[in-house]
C-alpha cells in the first residue's frame, strides 16, 4: 500500500554514476581514522551539519539528539491520495547521494556504503552538550526496487557482509576512530582484539516508522558512548549471568520457531508486543557481525530475507501500510540479535505508561508467518 507504481521503466543509479562515486572501493583500504577525515570533507555534509545539542532522559538514559535541519530532507515514500498516486523522482536513483566508502558488486548493479547527507552526529561539535559521532547509510543495492525481500541469497549475503566489514573497521581499529570512544564495559574483546565505541545498525521502511526514502537502505550511526539499548542488554547480561540471545534460545517456546537455517533462528518471541514481531539470533553466541563466518552472515542474510517479506505480505492483508524498522543488537552482552518490528499497531497511552497491549497472540502470529513462509508460490 505504501508502493507507489508506474508505467515508468526500472529505476536505478547506473553502474557507471556508482564508480564516479567511489571515493573508496573497498573499507578494507581505509583507516577508521580516514574514514572520519572522509566524512568531514563531505561538502555535501558540510551544508547539512547537524545542531550538535543533546539531552539525556533522567529517568531512563534515553538520548535526544536535536536536528533541526533534518525537516530538509527529501522525502518520496508518503503516499498521495489514490487519484494523484504517481512514482515520485527518487534522489539517489538520481545520483543525490554523497561520495561512497566502500561498493560491492551484485548480480545486478552495486550494494554501496556512503555518508549521510543529513547526518544526526558529526565527528565534532563546538557544544559543551554536544553528542559526536559518525552517521552512514548502506543503499541496499543500486537498483531502486531491490532489497531483501527480493534479492538472490548470494546478493543479500553480500549486502550483510558490508555492513560486518564497516562494523569492523570502525570497532576494532587498533586507534579508536573519535579520540572520546570507550572501551567496552568488563574489558569486552572480540576475537581477542579491544572493542571501542558502538554501531548502531538499523532499517526504517516507511513513513509511519522513520523512513523518508523508499530506495531501500540501512543506516549505521556510530558512538563512542554506549547506547541505552545497547546498556540494557548488558544489564540483562549482568542481572541474568547470560545473554539475551542465550536467554531466547533457553526460554522461547518451541512451538515458535519459525525457521532454523543451520546456524540461526528465526522465531517470534513469546513476549510480542506487536503483531509479527520476530526475532532473529545464532544457536552459539556472537557479538558483532565482524565474528560470523561467511556461511552464517548467509544464514542471518536468509532470515532477514524471510522476515521482511513476511511483513511486506501480512501488513497489506490487515489494511496497514508497509512500515517496519529492522535493529541490529551487536552490543557488548546481547549474544548478537537482530529485531523485526513491524508497524502493525499504534502505540497509545497505556503502552508509555509500561502496559503494552498486544491484539494478537505470538501463536497466532506464527501461523500467519508460516502460512507466509511456507507458501512455495511466494518467493
Amino acid at each position: 500500500m505504501n508502493e507507489q507504481t508506474s508505467s515508468q521503466s526500472p529505476r536505478y543509479l547506473s553502474d557507471d554514476d556508482v564508480k564516479k562515486r567511489i571515493q573508496t572501493a573497498s573499507l578494507a583500504e581505509v583507516t577508521a581514522a580516514e574514514l572520519v577525515s572522509l566524512f568531514m570533507q563531505e561538502t555535501a555534509v558540510q551544508q547539512h551539519l547537524p545542531d550538535g545539542r543533546c539531552q539525556q532522559d533522567p529517568r531512563d538514559g534515553a538520548i535526544i539528539l536535536y536536528n533541526e535541519v533534518r525537516n530538509r530532507r527529501p522525502h518520496d515514500n508518503k503516499p498521495d491520495a489514490p487519484e494523484t498516486a504517481v512514482a515520485k523522482p527518487c534522489p539517489i536513483c538520481a545520483g543525490n547521494t554523497t561520495k561512497i566508502v566502500d561498493a560491492a558488486p551484485l548480480s545486478q548493479g552495486f550494494t554501496f556504503i556512503n555518508k549521510n547527507m543529513y547526518p544526526v552526529v558529526y565527528p565534532v561539535t563546538e557544544r559543551d552538550d554536544g553528542f559526536v559521532g559518525l552517521h552512514f547509510l548502506q543503499w541496499t543495492s543500486s537498483h531502486h526496487d531491490a532489497d531483501w525481500h527480493n534479492m538472490p541469497q548470494a546478493d543479500r549475503a553480500t549486502v550483510l557482509a558490508r555492513l560486518a566489514a564497516l562494523e569492523q573497521t570502525l570497532l576494532l581499529a587498533d586507534a579508536p576512530p573519535l579520540p572520546t570512544a570507550e572501551a567496552w564495559p568488563g574489558g569486552w574483546r572480540s576475537g581477542g582484539r579491544p572493542v571501542h565505541g558502538y554501531l548502531g545498525i538499523f532499517k526504517n521502511y516507511g513513513y509511519l516508522v522513520g523512513g523518508s526514502l523508499m530506495h531501500g537502505h540501512q543506516q549505521m550511526m556510530y558512538s563512542p558512548t554506549l547506547p541505552p539499548a545497547f546498556a540494557a542488554d548488558w544489564a540483562f547480561y549482568q542481572a541474568h549471568g547470560k545473554s539475551m540471545a542465550a536467554y531466547l534460545r533457553d526460554e522461547n517456546p518451541e512451538a515458535l520457531l519459525l525457521r532454523d537455517y543451520g546456524e540461526m533462528v528465526l522465531c517470534v518471541p513469546y513476549f510480542m508486543k506487536r503483531p509479527y514481531q520476530m526475532l532473529l539470533f545464532p544457536k552459539q553466541d556472537r557479538t558483532l557481525l565482524s565474528e560470523l563466518t561467511a556461511a552464517e552472515l548467509a544464514m542471518m542474510a536468509d532470515g532477514w530475507h524471510d522476515a521482511i517479506r513476511a511483513i511486506r505480505t501480512l501488513l497489506p492483508s490487515m489494511g496497514r501500510e508497509i512500515a517496519y524498522n529492522v535493529v541490529v543488537h551487536n552490543g557488548p552482552g546481547a549474544g548478537l540479535y537482530v529485531e523485526f518490528l513491524p508497524y502493525s499497531q499504534e502505540t497509545g497511552g497505556m503502552e508509555h505508561l509500561g502496559w503494552w497491549i498486544c491484539q494478537q497472540w505470538p501463536e497466532t502470529a506464527v501461523a500467519d508467518l508460516r502460512r507466509v513462509l511456507d507458501n512455495p508460490t511466494y518467493a
